[in-house]
């Protein structure tokens, strides 16, 4: 064989066979919740694990006469939508200004904000929630997700609205467009594979986000992760139930990305790029 091509052979070879290894690591977890959530009490727990056994889907049926899934489901689609609304409502102007001017300090402001610890705002909106009444509602979920969602949308929207040629613009301000309609009408279309990107990351952060929720959600606005959690808190640790609580949790998730993939990526691609 031409050394070439068996040089060439073999780096392929490897190149696959690492794909294969980081798949199955980043994968292995998921498969073991799905193996877990369809076994018996009794078996679920067991090590080594019982590999042949019978499915069951009373680990489902646990889970849902808890009584409180569907309410945790709500108050997590809720609170992701407003905040996915309020956020592009917000960081969209707000990124595009920032790249029409070129303000780099703000810039280095928004990337500074990104850098404190989640758990260091958790005190001062505890306190301030309590004493506006907004802690155990979802207005005040909403408004401890924007913290966080606003400054990383402006940062990556920025890149995208900067490869925005300006001649597009000013053709549609001599067509007698106004500012604010060129903006909705002309830019906004043309970033539309940042923004899906944004709402894609946004999901799959505030969907899956536990510290918030957990302190400043009470029995009314408690969302599905701290549900998860509630079968962690309980003295009996039941693997059975907890696995197929944390499944049903992921699968809107999963569902979502998939849907979105192709921009995704695409976004993805061109904010590493850029």
């Amino acid at each position: 064989m031409d050394p070439v091509r068996f040089l060439r052979y073999v780096n392929g070879l490897v190149f696959y066979l690492v794909l294969v290894a980081i798949a199955v690591v980043f994968l292995f977890p998921f498969f073991w919740v799905v193996f877990t959530s369809l076994q018996f009490p009794e078996t679920a727990s067991q090590v080594p694990p019982e590999l042949l056994f019978t499915p069951t889907l009373d680990n489902f049926r646990e889970v849902f006469s808890e009584g409180g899934f569907f309410i945790c489901l709500w108050n997590s689609v809720v609170v992701v939508i407003l905040t996915l609304l309020v956020n592009l409502l917000v960081s969209l102007p707000s990124a595009y200004v920032i790249a029409r001017n070129r303000q780099r300090w703000m810039m280095f402001l928004i990337l500074f904000l990104q850098m404190a610890p989640w758990i260091t705002l958790l005190l001062p909106w505890y306190v301030i929630f309590k004493n506006l009444g907004l802690y155990d509602t979802r207005l005040g979920l909403v408004l401890s997700n924007l913290t966080f969602m606003i400054p990383f949308t402006i940062w990556l929207m920025l890149g995208f609205f900067e490869d925005v040629p300006v001649e597009v613009e000013e053709a549609a301000w001599l067509d007698g467009c106004s500012q604010i309609g060129t903006f909705i009408r002309i830019v906004v279309p043309l970033v539309k594979g940042g923004i899906i990107t944004i709402c894609t990351l946004g999901f799959m952060i505030c969907w899956n986000i536990f510290l918030f929720p957990l302190v400043l959600s009470g029995y009314h606005t408690k969302t599905l992760p701290v549900f998860v959690y509630g079968f962690l808190a309980d003295n009996q640790l039941d693997f059975g139930p907890l696995s197929a609580a944390a499944l049903l949790t992921t699968l809107p998730v999963i569902i979502f990305v998939l849907i979105n993939q192709k921009y995704f990526k695409g976004g993805i691609a061109f904010g590493g790029s850029k």
